[in-house]
């Protein structure tokens, strides 16, 4: 099969913050019939919710000139969800693994997707820091897994880093990097190990940041401004902690990447305070938190009254 003969991508646990987002590249990038699959109806609809109206979704898409009304009609008719694993993953081609980042819980999901994927379709995981080969040590056939660790917003961020574990089926991973290339997006290949090359980089600075603000060097406000003045970011540590829900993938990582990497990848007090206390970020996007940094902390945003 060859990448533009993918005519059905499922999703599992679409209704998340990288699943949508995943769902709405593969909409918007190729002409195929893409299901939303996950345990719970309300994560079935809170992912289609996303993707008709989210911050990135179809109905914004046309709002910015990014894509015409009969576009996002036509994306939005190839879109389907379902909690019923065998019926979402029966004939797909592709198949997008999108759960939180516990090993646990991936080989759970994605033991299930073996089980009822067709047998030639490569299943991609999107982790940002668990090892491709612990993940796929449980399957059959452990070479149809592949590593894509995406970036928020997924469908509008380019890359995808793609990691190449060592028992890995070459036809598979050439299937992924071809699809991805097919829908726009940068795939660029490492070689499977804790963090990859990406999460190992960007947490360090994440964690350093949150332990500078622990000392009261300065607040979350002083180095998102200087973030975005400084270095020109387009928003600032905090903002993107809390403004894309991304703390618990965050807390996740660093979990893991502390366990399998060392103490340099302790997970700061004050990060742990937070987590634990139910803040994960932008209560839209992650409907289970109680807001984000700034709300945990009693510190109002830049422009806010």
């Amino acid at each position: 099969m060859t990448a533009d003969e993918i005519r059905r991508v499922a999703i599992l646990g679409g209704g998340g913050l990288m699943g949508h987002g995943i769902a709405l590249a593969c909409l918007q990038g190729s002409e195929a019939e893409v299901v939303i699959v996950s345990r719970r109806d309300e994560s079935v609809r809170h992912g289609i919710e996303l993707v008709e109206s989210g911050p990135f979704g179809l109905e914004r898409g046309v709002a910015k000139g990014r894509i015409t009304e009969d576009q996002a009609v036509a994306a939005r008719a190839r879109l389907t969800g379902t909690t019923d694993y065998a019926k979402g993953l029966d004939g797909a081609d592709l198949v997008f693994e999108t759960v939180p980042e516990v090993v646990a819980t991936k080989h759970d999901v994605l033991a299930e997707a073996a089980r009822h994927a067709p047998p030639d379709a490569p299943l991609a995981t999107n982790t940002s820091s668990i090892l491709i080969s612990e993940l796929a040590a449980p399957l059959e056939a452990p070479g149809r897994l592949v590593g894509t660790h995406w970036f928020y917003p997924a469908n509008v961020m380019p890359l995808v880093e793609v990691a190449r574990s060592a028992p890995v089926d070459e036809a598979a991973l050439d299937l992924v990097v071809a699809y991805l290339e097919l829908i726009g997006k940068k795939p660029v290949v490492v070689r499977d190990s804790p963090g990859f090359f990406m999460t190992r980089f960007v947490n360090n600075y994440l964690a350093e940041a949150i332990r500078l603000v622990e000392l009261g060097i300065a607040g979350p406000a002083e180095v998102d401004e200087m973030c975005k003045t400084g270095l020109g970011w387009p928003m600032g540590v905090f903002e993107f902690l809390d403004d894309t829900a991304s703390f618990d993938s965050f807390y996740h990582a660093q979990e893991y990447l502390h366990e399998t990497c060392g103490e340099r990848y302790a997970i700061p007090p004050l990060a742990r305070q937070v987590f634990l206390a139910g803040y994960k970020g932008s209560p839209r996007l992650k409907p289970d938190s109680r807001g984000g940094w700034y709300d945990f902390l009693g510190i109002p945003r830049a422009g806010s009254d």
